[in-house]
């Protein structure tokens, strides 16, 4: 099995019995939670499909996998998401979905299959809000972002993989969404969400930081702030 990052985006490629684009945390909707607070904002959504085509047309990708919260709304399910997911979903290849936590009830929405977990050789793709046993783990739900700060204060924040390898070998991919940001995973005492880190079984300072351009930003604990 061969795993590469798309370069400058926020996804990775899986080469095994087929070529499959992996991507996590779309959060469709989250543009209309925007419009209710009388924030104007693109069509999110639609830029995201155009990027994913746009991906798979240029990698030859043969299937999509979406690791969980495609949509957005909690508790329930928005009109918005009930019209657009559908449309969003139809692609010319054939789409996995991993059940996230944002994603109850979207077995009532689309038609394309929905799992809580995946398994591409011996690697285990979930979403990471519940405990998925294996060595070999690739997941979302983290939303890893890293900040820098320059000599005047000012904070950049950008979009990372976290890539840790040893007695349990796991892949964190940052949010597809562009206007979402997410955790600050080098800022002193910022909460990282999901069991595994609950539970201690990971510690997010051991975790290797690249971003999105390819750059090694060393590990986690190297770069707080």
């Amino acid at each position: 099995m061969d795993l590469y990052p798309v370069i400058n985006k926020p996804a990775i490629v899986i080469e095994s019995d087929k070529k499959y684009l992996v991507v996590a945390d779309l959060h469709l909707g989250k543009e209309y939670e925007y419009y209710k607070k009388g924030i104007k904002v693109p069509d999110i959504g639609q830029k995201m499909k155009l990027e994913l085509l746009k991906i798979i047309k240029r990698k030859s990708i043969e299937e999509l996998i979406i690791l969980g919260d495609i949509k957005h709304n909690l508790p329930f399910t928005s009109y918005f998401e009930k019209l657009n997911l559908p449309k969003f979903l139809e692609f010319n290849i054939p789409v996995k979905i991993i059940k996230g936590n944002h994603d109850g009830n979207i077995e009532e929405i689309v038609h394309n299959e929905v799992m809580k977990s995946f398994k591409i050789e011996d690697h285990i793709l979930t979403h990471g809000h519940i405990l998925i046993e294996g060595n070999n783990l690739i997941m979302g739900h983290i939303h890893p972002i890293v900040e820098f700060v320059d000599s005047n204060g000012k904070i950049t924040r950008m979009k990372c993989f976290l890539k840790i390898e040893g007695s349990q070998n796991v892949i964190i991919l940052p949010s597809f969404n562009p206007v979402i940001e997410g955790v600050s995973i080098n800022k002193e005492g910022e909460a990282i969400p999901g069991p595994y880190f609950d539970s201690g079984r990971l510690e997010i300072k051991d975790f290797d930081c690249y971003l999105l351009d390819g750059t090694y930003m060393g590990k986690v604990r190297d770069i707080y702030r």
